[in-house]
């Protein structure tokens, strides 16, 4: 009994501990994106042929600009964003105690009975005192900006579509209608047979051009000058300091990419911060490809340790044909006899060229022979070692030939088929007027001499056989290129070359 008194003074106390307590509620911080808007790049001062780099050096800042997901707030325009909030709150506070205020003064003026006057009067006065509440709760107010917004292009951006810059003195409402918080203007110009760029960046926060950065070059630099030019917009935008990386990886010779563009395995690079992309590739090697989140002003240090293919190791040689030439897919490797050393588990297509240009194929895969005019046998000479023996002119088998027979049959009846149908259709056409004009004259008993009577007769007979035999013949070829399809369906559906494997071990 005592226990549960305790236990009942226990949740009793911790409820009147709670009471009157507000609960805590977190407040949602403002503005939590930063969206920038790139506009037409001005390329009038470009001769007509080359303006179109214009809209070519909008997209590819649009396309660097939108890897990157971060921008870092400084303290000006964290407040300037705060007082923002605050002034639209409390112009909204404000507005609605003088509507209030009004609505008190024209109480007396709607000659209301006293009761009815005093009811409305005292509601009116409760919702001014609460209104006066509220404005003294927004002057204390302290609201909360995101000092890490999300960085994000406009939705014009996003589509490809690149607005025409402001007019001097409109770009507060330019950025209110396209709701962004800076946008991005270029020029391009042309000096000495040169290009010459300008770009500059304009922030809301700071009603001025924050950034600006010009180059001089030439088209055949164009990649590099863009990639050089995204990378110092993008720390501008990001408003930090730049992140580093250096990619290691097992193999020396590695082909490194970050961010599609290639790069110095071992070396340092400086990228703005936000997500990267890296591929690493290397021969006989699975490729590696993961993306990683860059900090500003860190160094991130990355090791990458790519899995080699398993390897078969085997000769090619032609024995009928001395000195033939050898590809792997469409490049030339060299003259056979030679000694292949491929990755296990992947399809290889190769072939061989004999000097009379007779052509000899083969696919291969994991120490086998898939498919091809090849045999896969051990080297007499080399115990340890398999090689693939290119057979030029191999016979025909029985199944091959068979289905080349289908094929053939139904080649000739297709084409016939064609034939038949249009000379048909033909016949039956001319032999249709002879069959109309007998029927025309016996129905309306037209008077003809007796001999132009019967030869007319005669020929709408002919007619008529001419087009019982033409609908005949259509239909004979029709059903006679069915059965071929049949035929050579039925023939085909198996793989008629097979593969000899003489002596074939596994390993």
């Amino acid at each position: 009994m005592r226990a549960i008194t305790l236990f009942l003074f226990l949740i009793l106390a911790a409820e009147l501990f709670a009471f009157g307590r507000r609960e805590v509620v977190e407040e949602e911080e403002l503005n939590p994106q930063w969206v920038l808007c790139i506009t037409a790049i001005d390329a009038s001062g470009l001769p007509m042929t080359r303006q179109l780099i214009g809209d070519t050096v909008a997209r590819t800042l649009a396309d660097s600009l939108s890897r990157l997901n971060v921008r870092f707030r400084g303290e000006e325009e964290e407040t300037y964003y705060r007082d923002y909030a605050l002034a639209g709150q409390r112009s909204a506070a404000a507005r609605d105690l003088v509507n209030r205020r009004t609505e008190r003064d024209l109480l007396i003026f709607r000659g209301d009975p006293e009761w009815r006057y005093q009811r409305a009067l005292r509601n009116v006065d409760q919702a001014i005192r609460d209104l006066e509440e509220k404005l003294q709760e927004i002057d204390a107010l302290d609201p909360l900006v995101d000092p890490r917004p999300l960085f994000v292009l406009s939705d014009d951006n996003l589509n490809n579509i690149f607005p025409l810059p402001p007019e001097p003195g409109h770009e507060f409402r330019f950025l209110r209608e396209h709701e962004a918080d800076g946008f991005l203007v270029g020029s391009l110009s042309e000096y000495h047979d040169r290009i010459f760029l300008t770009l500059r960046l304009y922030t809301l926060y700071s009603r001025s051009f924050v950034f600006e950065h010009s180059v001089l070059f030439s088209t055949d630099d164009f990649n590099e000058v863009m990639y050089g030019a995204a990378g110092r917009l993008a720390l501008a935008v990001s408003e930090s300091q730049s992140a580093s990386i250096v990619v290691r990886a097992s193999v020396e010779d590695a082909l490194l990419l970050i961010n599609d563009r290639f790069a110095n395995v071992g070396e340092v690079h400086a990228l703005s911060p936000g997500t990267t992309e890296i591929t690493v590739q290397a021969e006989h090697h699975r490729p590696a490809t993961f993306t990683i989140d860059l900090d500003a002003a860190e160094l991130t240090d990355v090791f990458i340790d790519l899995t080699p293919f398993a390897m078969a190791s085997f000769g090619i040689y032609v024995p009928s044909s001395p000195g033939s030439r050898v590809f792997l897919g469409s490049m030339y490797i060299g003259e056979e006899p030679l000694i292949l050393e491929l990755p296990r588990n992947e399809f290889v297509y190769m072939s061989v060229e004999t000097p009379e240009g007779e052509i000899g194929t083969a696919v291969y895969r994991d120490n086998a022979l898939l498919r091809g005019n090849a045999r896969f046998i051990r080297d007499p000479e080399e115990i340890d070692r398999r090689a693939i023996f290119f057979v030029t002119s191999p016979p025909i088998s029985p199944e091959e030939e068979r289905v080349a027979t289908a094929r053939n049959s139904l080649y000739r009846n297709y084409g016939v088929f064609w034939i038949i149908l249009p000379v048909s259709l033909l016949a039956v056409g001319i032999a249709g007027t002879y069959v109309d004009a007998d029927n025309f004259v016996t129905r309306n008993n037209y008077g003809l001499d007796p001999a132009r009577r019967q030869s007319l007769s005669n020929s709408a007979s002919l007619g008529r056989l001419v087009t019982y035999g033409s609908y005949g013949a259509i239909g004979v070829s029709l059903g006679m290129t069915f059965w071929q399809v049949f035929r050579y369906i039925n023939a085909s559906k198996d793989d008629p070359t097979p593969i000899v494997n003489v002596g074939r071990t596994e390993e």
